[in-house]
């Protein structure tokens, strides 16, 4: 399954995707859920949670649900609280491992595990959101299966419709030879094919740009 998975990095004409810059360890974390529960208007829901001090973890987790809701209301962003919950769980996991996740290695150094069991049994997390935010955020290299990204492998024949999450995630680390920042764009890649074209609805697959590494016979039925 690996090597025409590999044909689809090449379709895509991928480049790796480069490091997040420019913002704390925290405010990546805070940034990438941020833009699972508010889609398009990350920015502004992460620029209200800095204004109300809440990109740091000890603060934003001891602060109060409402204390949270407010300050995400005021950027006009629509956000449940069980999604403020979730950050502040988040922000839990964060401060219980800071030294290992801030840690910078020096010469001759590694870095330490991530501490990937804790974040996956944070409730509310799940494993794809777990290894979203190691991929994105920490780039450790592993592969986050969401339904679009299961949708476009089992279509494409890349995995059976019968295997489990561990082993469609090997999959796509594979066949990026474990390159973190290849995995990450091939992530964004996929989300935005799942978006566009290969829907639970149905496949559009004439304008997609995985169409020139469909099975013959055209694509697999997926479910979800």
């Amino acid at each position: 399954m690996t090597p025409p998975l590999r044909d689809a990095i090449a379709a895509l004409e991928l480049s790796p995707a480069p490091a997040p810059a420019g913002a704390s360890r925290f405010e990546a974390v805070v940034a990438f859920l941020a833009g699972n529960a508010a889609a398009g208007r990350r920015p502004s829901l992460v620029s209200a949670l800095d204004e109300a001090g809440f990109l740091d973890p000890e603060t934003l987790a001891k602060a109060s649900i409402e204390e949270v809701v407010d300050a995400i209301a005021s950027s006009r962003v629509k956000m449940l609280p069980k999604d403020a919950r979730l950050m502040q769980r988040v922000a839990r996991w964060y401060l219980d491992h800071r030294d290992d996740l801030e840690f910078e290695p020096g010469p001759g150094e590694d870095r330490p595990s991530f501490p990937h069991d804790a974040l996956s049994a944070v409730n509310g997390v799940g494993r794809a959101t777990a290894d979203g935010l190691a991929l994105h955020v920490f780039g450790v290299p592993t592969y986050p299966v969401d339904r679009a990204t299961y949708r476009i492998m089992v279509r494409h024949a890349w995995i059976d419709p019968t295997v489990d999450y561990e082993e469609a995630s090997q999959a796509g680390v594979a066949a990026a030879e474990g390159d973190a920042a290849v995995l990450a764009a091939l992530s964004d890649a996929f989300e935005g094919v799942g978006r566009r074209f290969c829907k639970s609805s149905g496949p559009r697959c004439e304008p997609c740009p995985l169409k020139v590494v469909l099975p013959e016979g055209g694509p697999i039925e997926a479910d979800g």
